[in-house]
């Protein structure tokens, strides 16, 4: 499954032109009208100015176009015509040999013949004055079409700039290119996609600039940093900087003035930076300068102006040549500067102490301690452990060892941090206690042989909210549930913030796993308040799986996809992106959108890699396989449950009903139904012994959709009476329906179910509504029911599971068609569906047509009818349909 191999192919030569798709059309279309003379393609360094020149001029010639090159460069540029001496015969008559050559090219471009001639000039910004002038003349007085490159911020020669001015040429300004089309060029050079933190690192350095992405990832593939991983791409080690890149920078860069390289070095270090922090350093003039010539961007920040580079791979090409004892004079002067300040940013503490150690200077053992503790909230735990190894070794006491035992726990290192604990005695005042007491009980219940022997005379109540958590994970729901609700409501002494959002985690998995949907929303508010940012991503984790469970998805996949965002935009470490990535899959495989599913479960095996302190990966690699077989991919879904297997099974009793569940999903893909309900009810039998009725629930439900229905029935009733979870009560009515093949019934809950977020299930009964339907001739019933399962199965990717068949259905409608019907069926006449999805009268007339042989009606009442929308704008209680979801997929 994991793929390690280097990328074989050579990006500088095979990736794609991307996101030039409107400049390209320009450049051809003004190629073909004769009272244009030329195009002039405008634009920073490495933009693609190049790029967009060749594929034009290779797609002209390919159209019988004759062509030719030429390329200003500042040698050349001092010789008359030196740029394009190669466009002239060798001279061997008198007289002036720049006035021959002159005429000789022009007379070359001149002939009336053929396809008009096409002659690029790359780097125009660099001809000489007489070079300049024959470009113009070319374009002005002969039938050539020129094709011109320059530089932004460059100045032209005159005639070049008049080709604009005057309306002979056109202009075309390159822009950096989007975030989306940045990730398109990625995939498609790369082969294949990038996890997030990889796609934002490539994003974040190269700055829209495409030439600049290309050639970081060249150079990680070059230095096998970027590898490729259960098939995605991977920047896992560090981005070497190999000379082609460094070169290629410098030459764009182009950096003569000493005092702009020295603003430059400084943001290299540092970045973004206060202004004025930058002119103290650098002085206000070299600044104003490095801005002028776009390499610094100077921006407002709240009250302040930050600098930051343009492009912050120029930082890391600069940081890599820097002299060493450049570099060293930098940061100690940074850390000087931070060290007067108030230093109120959250990353100062943590700023000051890695660039005096960058520097070769000392800090003290409560710096590196404060640096220590910022670095773990981070995850960034490396480093949080090596700052407080030094702050223990530069006296930092007991509090240096509880923050190295803390972050060795963090790293699943549960030995070692038993070997580092303080002694109680140590733990002199309530706060080390408390924290003590949270470390020892977090080993305690991993690593039981490397407990510390000494007691826990105090911590007691911190202890009991770690505690609440492992009796959660033991499948004691209720003990865990009302610890848990006991330490957040119990008077007296507050708990610290650690305790207080692991209280409130249990708190908030529990309620969820008892349907209890307020009781998750109250709890996680209650964490929030005192999280720290790993606490909080946690707390907000616990929520969104709560939510899941207790069959909110709706809810749950708008806020995961926020902290996924979040996330990745703020650079936090990979095992919290790649935390976040596992309960967007969780969420999406609920919803039943198999293929957000997989690539967010597959990313977060990628991005955890080694760091899993709660020893989960058999369970989102269980997920896995059921993402996959949720989608009929058997040979996957095989393969990932193959590999769950040989994993260590997860700690205590609360995940065996869920992987067994992925395991009936498996047997289903292959549709071996007996099996598949056997381990469904098998799951069912596990969640209920555990006390947990959510999971009961939905292990019941998987246990009616592969043929249970009518074993499971009175049972999901049951659990829809004792919890609150809409879901469960959804859930028993389409078993019922499935097991009396009650056709209205199935229909009804498809829609209740498309309601709570629940896309597959409610696709399922639509479909099966279909089939009941057809089988006994309601034809009008059973072509709404159709509709509407189409519809969802394109929400839900193709996801094919033993209720989705539609097979031998005379009835397919495409995304388009299904817009256009909807629209008509909501009431707007056809014109004004034709200005909503901009399409032709025409063609909006084509499409209902097709859509009305298709269903067999004729009539928009009758549309409206099979579509389920009796009351449209224009009829009796219409109201006006919501367009955004009808036009979501619009091409």
């Amino acid at each position: 499954m994991a793929d390690s191999r280097p990328h074989d192919g050579r990006p500088g030569n095979l990736w794609p032109l991307v996101g030039r798709a409107t400049a390209l059309r320009t450049v051809l279309s003004a190629a073909t009208q004769t009272d244009v003379g030329g195009v002039v393609i405008v634009g920073a360094p490495g933009v693609g100015r190049t790029r967009l020149a060749k594929e034009a001029v290779a797609r002209l010639a390919a159209a019988g176009h004759p062509t030719a090159w030429a390329t200003g460069t500042r040698a050349a540029g001092a010789i008359p015509l030196g740029s394009l001496l190669h466009l002239a015969l060798p001279h061997d008559a008198a007289g002036p040999v720049t006035a021959h050559i002159f005429g000789q090219i022009v007379e070359r471009f001149s002939v009336s013949t053929g396809k008009r001639p096409v002659f690029v000039v790359d780097d125009t910004h660099l001809l000489d004055d007489v070079s300049a002038a024959l470009v113009y003349q070319l374009a002005v007085h002969t039938r050539t079409f020129v094709l011109l490159t320059v530089r932004q911020g460059q100045t032209a020669p005159d005639v070049m700039t008049a080709l604009w001015k005057e309306g002979v040429a056109r202009r075309v300004e390159l822009r950096p290119l989007s975030d989306d089309e940045m990730d398109t060029l990625l995939e498609r050079g790369l082969g294949g996609p990038l996890d997030a933190v990889t796609r934002h690192t490539f994003r974040r350095l190269s700055a829209g600039n495409p030439l600049v992405l290309r050639e970081l990832a060249q150079s990680a593939l070059e230095g096998s940093a970027l590898l490729r991983r259960d098939g995605l791409w991977h920047l896992g080690g560090h981005l070497e900087i190999t000379g082609r890149l460094g070169d290629l920078i410098e030459a764009q860069m182009q950096v003569d003035d000493p005092a702009v390289l020295a603003v430059l070095e400084v943001l290299a270090c540092k970045e973004p930076l206060g202004q004025p922090v930058l002119e103290d350093l650098t002085g206000h003039s070299a600044v104003v300068r490095a801005e002028r010539q776009g390499l610094v961007v100077v921006e407002p920040s709240g009250a302040r102006h930050q600098a930051r580079l343009a492009i912050p791979a120029y930082g890391e090409v600069i940081r890599a040549r820097m002299p060493r004892a450049r570099a060293h004079a930098i940061w100690a002067r940074l850390a000087e500067s931070l060290a007067a300040s108030p230093r109120r940013r959250a990353d100062d503490a943590l700023d000051l102490v890695m660039w005096r150690l960058t520097a070769g200077l000392d800090s003290s053992g409560r710096e590196l301690l404060a640096a220590a503790e910022r670095a773990a909230e981070r995850l960034d735990l490396e480093v949080a452990e090596r700052l407080a190894t030094a702050a223990g070794a530069a006296d930092g006491g007991a509090d240096a060892n509880l923050t190295l035992a803390e972050v060795m726990v963090l790293r699943g290192r549960f030995a070692d941090a038993a070997g580092v604990l303080p002694a109680p005695e140590e733990c002199d005042n309530e706060e080390r206690a408390d924290r003590r007491a949270i470390v020892r009980e977090k080993i305690e219940y991993w690593q039981h042989e490397a407990a510390p022997a000494q007691g826990n005379p105090t911590g007691e109540r911190a202890a009991e909210a770690v505690r609440a958590w492992t009796m959660l994970i033991e499948g004691h729901v209720a003990g865990a549930l009302s610890i848990g609700t006991a330490l957040l409501t119990r008077p007296g002494p507050p708990l610290p913030a650690e305790a207080t959002a692991r209280a409130a985690t249990a708190v908030v998995l529990a309620a969820g796993l008892m349907g209890d949907i307020r009781l998750v929303e109250r709890a996680s508010a209650t964490g929030l308040e005192v999280a720290s940012p790993w606490t909080e991503a946690q707390v907000g984790a616990a929520r969104c799986v709560a939510l899941v469970l207790a069959g909110a998805l709706t809810t749950a996949a708008k806020a995961v996809d926020i902290a996924y965002r979040d996330a990745i935009e703020t650079r936090m470490a990979a095992p919290m992106v790649g935390m976040w990535a596992i309960v967007r899959g969780f969420v999406a495989k609920a919803q039943g959108r198999v293929k957000p599913a997989q690539q967010a479960l597959r990313e977060a095996v990628v991005l955890l890699g080694e760091h899993d302190p709660l020893r989960l990966p058999a369970v989102y690699l269980a997920e896995l396989a059921g993402a996959y077989a949720m989608a009929g991919d058997t040979v996957q879904a095989d393969a990932w449950l193959c590999r769950m297997d040989g994993c260590p099974p997860p700690r205590g009793a609360l995940f065996d009903a869920w992987i067994e569940r992925d395991r009936a999903w498996v047997a289903a893909a292959a549709l071996d139904l007996p099996s598949a309900a056997g381990h469904a009810l098998g799951a069912a039998k596990t969640a209920g012994k555990a006390g947990v009725p959510m999971i009961e629930a939905l292990a019941l439900f998987d246990a009616a959709r592969f043929g249970a229905a009518k074993e499971v029935c009175d049972r999901l009733h049951q659990l829809a009476r004792g919890t609150a979870a809409p879901a469960t009560a959804a859930f028993a009515t389409m078993a019922t329906a499935l097991a009396t093949d009650d056709a209205h019934l199935l229909a009804e809950t498809a829609e209740r179910l498309h309601r709570l977020g629940h896309l597959l299930p409610a696709a399922e009964a639509a479909a099966t509504a279909h089939r009941l339907h057809a089988g006994a001739r309601r034809r009008t019933a059973a072509k709404a029911a159709l509709v509407f399962a189409r519809e969802l199965l394109i929400e839900c990717d193709g996801a094919r599971t033993p209720l989705t068949d539609l097979t031998g259905s005379e009835v397919s409608l495409t995304p388009r068609e299904l817009q256009v019907a909807k629209l008509t069926a909501a009431g707007l006449p056809s014109r004004a569906v034709a200005d909503r999805l901009g399409l032709s009268l025409r063609t909006v007339n084509n499409h209902l047509g097709r859509v009305y042989t298709k269903l067999g009606v004729s009539g928009r009442d009758a549309l409206a009818q099979v579509l389920g929308q009796p009351d449209a704008p224009g009829r009796p209680g219409g109201e006006e349909p919501h367009t955004q979801e009808l036009l979501q997929g619009d091409a």
